[in-house]
């Protein structure tokens, strides 16, 4: 662990496995297991780093070059919270500043594992940091970090609409006065479509996918100021996204999904 975060926790790890932190935050996280695994080191993180390096071929592109304009400005190290298989905007920032330090960290320990094999076997160039922990729970000292970064690490907390509160609240605590909290999140467009597929899958609608409160009320609650917010992609869910997705083209119904890039500051 880089000495720059390090000396930002507020409490020790449960363990330390090769120089990662673990907080033992599993429940709050995603439930992956081995096939997942496989998938992962047999592609899924090489295809998401490769994507990183040719950013014109994105769809969400528009975004990154904002993205990048922060980090050109201020190079500084960051936290990247609720990684995912993806690594969230990590591969994109390093893809253009390779030197810069970072905390790449997600609930799920298995995947920050698998993480920190891949990167010792082909991402040895880069200063990448792993800790698994949750966003609703972040084992970092108040006011101490200038930047941290996420793809849809709020949006994804499987604890509702509390669960983003929560996370919000967090990732503030945590940033210095005038700190930066640079996400891409999502929010459904057809609540009533997605209630539709669940019926006919047969299972409940899936915690947190109903919005009770928009983004900007959240963050207006939280007390960050919004410095971007104006971005925004929409795409329907596809049948290769998740099972939502499968089920949804199963039946012939399409949901939408509107992404906002948001650059807050504390």
């Amino acid at each position: 662990m880089n000495e720059y975060f390090r000396s930002r926790f507020n409490r020790q790890p449960l363990e330390v496995i090769n120089g990662d932190y673990y907080f033992g935050s599993d429940n709050d996280g995603d439930n992956f297991d081995k096939n997942d695994v496989d998938l992962w080191l047999n592609g899924v993180f090489k295809d998401r780093w490769d994507k990183a390096f040719k950013v014109e071929d994105d769809l969400l592109s528009c975004f990154f070059t904002d993205v990048l304009d922060v980090f050109d400005e201020n190079p500084t190290p960051f936290m990247e919270i609720a990684c995912g298989p993806g690594m969230g905007l990590t591969p994109i920032i390093l893809s253009k500043h390779p030197d810069i330090v970072c905390l790449a960290t997600d609930a799920c320990s298995l995947l920050i594992k698998s993480w920190r094999q891949y990167i010792n076997s082909n991402l040895k160039e880069f200063n990448i940091d792993l800790a698994s922990f949750s966003v609703m729970d972040i084992p970092i000292k108040d006011n101490s970090l200038d930047l941290v970064t996420s793809f849809i690490g709020i949006s994804s907390t499987r604890a509702g609409e509390q669960g983003k509160f929560k996370a919000l609240d967090e990732v503030y605590r945590v940033l210095k006065k005038g700190g930066r909290f640079i996400t891409v999140e999502n929010e459904w467009t057809n609540f009533e479509d997605i209630q539709e597929v669940f019926r006919l899958w047969g299972r409940p609608v899936w915690t947190g996918m109903k919005e009770e409160t928009s983004w900007h009320e959240k963050i207006d609650r939280s007390g960050f100021t919004i410095e971007k917010a104006d971005k925004t992609f929409f795409r329907y869910l596809t049948r290769t996204d998740n099972d939502l997705g499968e089920q949804a083209d199963k039946y012939g119904i399409k949901i939408g999904m509107k992404f906002t890039l948001l650059i807050l500051r504390k």
